[in-house]
């Protein structure tokens, strides 16, 4: 009876944050809409295709390359899946992240490799790892610029340390078992007597690929705010907002696709003054190119994804 209790305390608190993060949002909002439309029309907007859709190109490419980790996970795990396909299931589940909390896409995978023979502890290790070795190439991804930059956003040592301790405690957790096995508890609410961790060869491959994503999405940035005539924001800046930004997302759970919390956090990092409403116009117009990327991938997948036996799309 407790645990019940327990559990229905915590959905409303989950659902008053969630309102009360609106609430601030909204608010924000209002305070400072006025300001930021006048800063995107008194912009000098300077459009470069070569950029723009240099930008757009390399978005596409690193997120086809993105599904990697899944695919090295699942057959460390003993699935006999295809790559193609497995890939093939990684986008279609991905568009769960849109749904509250995140819970879909993870559902996806597991059961999709469940319906191909998978054990539920192995099923469900392999989200739950890709999760873990994406976060810790983000953090390695955000703490290299962090160090080598002389910019003045980082010349605040509160931030810049704040930056490097994140950075460094995400990219010990995969070569972690303890945190691992209480962030799997925390997770799923038990610990399975074997986790199929890969070794360390597999994990700093792992964490290689992850971080070298992680900085083409940086490039990426950097192309598309360049695009746009926003020149006065350095590489090494973009390569540290899009990890941090994607972790700031993903932190707050229960926004769909962490949608409007990434572009507050890039904003934050990027922005120059005066020029926070030219910023978050083109990283939000970023968000819908990604967006648009993710649909297409997905109903591309459709055709090659069986689920739950021959004839059944997933």
């Amino acid at each position: 009876m407790n645990t019940i209790r327990e559990k229905i305390w915590i959905k409303w608190l989950m659902r008053i944050g969630v309102l009360l993060l609106l609430a601030v949002a909204v608010w924000i909002i209002i305070l400072n809409a006025e300001k930021w439309l006048e800063q995107i029309n008194r912009f000098s907007w300077q459009l470069d295709w070569f950029f723009i859709c240099a930008a757009a190109l390399l978005l596409g490419i690193s997120y086809f390359i993105i599904p990697a980790g899944w695919i090295i996970l699942s057959h460390r795990v003993g699935s006999t899946v295809s790559s193609k396909e497995l890939r093939a299931a990684w986008f279609m589940s991905q568009l769960g992240r849109y749904v509250p909390g995140k819970v879909w896409l993870f559902a996806g995978r597991v059961a999709f490799l469940r319906s191909r023979g998978l054990t539920g502890y192995r099923a469900t290790s392999i989200p739950f790892l890709e999760l873990l070795y994406t976060a810790a190439g983000a953090g390695l991804a955000a703490v290299i610029p962090v160090i080598v930059s002389s910019n003045d956003v980082f010349s605040h040592s509160g931030l810049k340390y704040a930056v490097l301790a994140a950075g460094i405690s995400l990219l010990a957790i995969p070569f972690l078992t303890p945190i691992q096995k209480w962030l799997y508890r925390l997770k799923y609410g038990l610990v399975p007597q074997e986790l199929p961790l890969p070794g360390l060869t597999g994990s700093i491959k792992l964490l290689l690929i992850y971080s070298v994503l992680w900085w083409v999405r940086g490039f990426a940035l950097f192309l598309w705010l360049k695009g746009f005539g926003l020149s006065g924001i350095g590489f090494l800046l973009c390569c540290a907002a899009a990890p941090l930004s994607w972790l700031a997302g993903y932190i707050v759970f229960l926004i769909p696709g962490g949608i409007g919390v990434r572009e507050a956090a890039a904003v934050a990092l990027l922005a120059p003054s005066g020029a926070t409403g030219p910023v978050l116009a083109v990283i939000a117009g970023q968000r819908l190119i990604l967006s648009i990327i993710e649909v297409f991938f997905a109903l591309a997948s459709t055709r090659t994804v069986k689920f739950f036996g021959k004839g059944k799309t997933f």
